[in-house]
C-alpha cells in the first residue's frame, strides 16, 4: 500500500487541533463498541481449519459485498473507518483497520469507531515506535496484525511482541517462532500459513 507520510502526518496533526487526543479519549465511554478477538480464530488446530480474512474494498456497495462475505471469512480489513464504523453495526465478524498506522492518535481513533484490530506496517516504522503503538493498541485492548516484507521487518515486529504476522516473501516462514500466526496474500502458498486475507 502506497501512502504519502507527510500528508498523513498533516492529517493527523489537523485532527489532533480540531479534536484533541484528551477528548477522543473520553468518547471512549459513551461508544457501544467493545474489541472482539480475532487471534484465536485464525490459527490452524488439529479439529479446526481458520476462515480466510476478506480485504474489503472501498466502494459504493461495500456494506452489501460486506454481508456477502461475513459467513465464509475470520474477519474484514477496511482502509475507511467511515466505512467500518457504518458497517460494525450490521456484521459481527472482528474488523481490522487497514490504513498505514504512525501515531497514538490513530489507534484511538480506530477503537472509537469500532475496529477491534488495527494493522501495523513494520517497514514505515522505527523499532522503537513500533513497539510503541504495539504496547499503545494492546493496552486498549485491540489487537495488531505486523505487516512484514523483510527480515529486518520480521525482527522489529517480534520484538514489538507481534502475534499476528501477514508476509509476502514465503522464505520468512522459517525464521518465524512457531507461536505465531502466519498470514499471507492468496497468491502465497505454503504449509506453514495458517490463514490467507483474499479480495476479489
Amino acid at each position: 500500500m502506497e501512502f504519502d507520510l507527510v500528508a498523513l502526518q498533516k492529517q493527523i496533526e489537523q485532527k489532533k487541533r480540531n479534536y484533541p487526543q484528551e477528548w477522543l479519549g473520553r468518547s471512549l465511554a459513551y461508544t457501544p463498541y467493545q474489541p472482539r478477538p480475532i487471534s484465536e480464530s485464525l490459527r490452524k488446530t488439529q479439529t479446526f481449519t481458520p476462515k480466510n480474512l476478506y480485504h474489503l474494498p472501498d466502494s459504493k456497495d461495500f456494506l452489501e459485498i460486506a454481508i456477502s462475505k461475513a459467513q465464509h471469512h475470520s474477519a474484514l480489513l477496511l482502509d475507511s473507518l467511515e466505512n467500518l464504523t457504518y458497517i460494525r453495526r450490521y456484521i459481527h465478524l472482528p474488523l481490522v483497520f487497514n490504513a498505514p498506522i504512525i501515531d497514538t492518535y490513530q489507534i484511538l481513533e480506530s477503537l472509537v469507531y469500532g475496529a477491534d484490530c488495527i494493522a501495523l506496517r513494520a517497514a514505515i516504522l522505527s523499532q522503537r515506535d513500533l513497539k510503541t503503538l504495539s504496547d499503545f493498541s494492546l493496552k486498549l485492548g485491540l489487537e495488531s496484525i505486523f505487516f512484514v516484507h523483510s527480515k529486518e521487518d520480521l525482527t522489529k515486529a517480534i520484538f514489538a511482541g507481534a502475534n499476528m504476522l501477514v508476509i509476502e516473501d514465503i522464505d520468512l516462514i522459517p525464521l518465524i517462532p512457531n507461536n505465531k500466526i502466519i498470514l499471507a496474500y492468496a497468491t502465497s502458498s505454503h504449509k506453514g500459513i495458517d490463514s490467507f486475507i483474499l479480495s476479489d
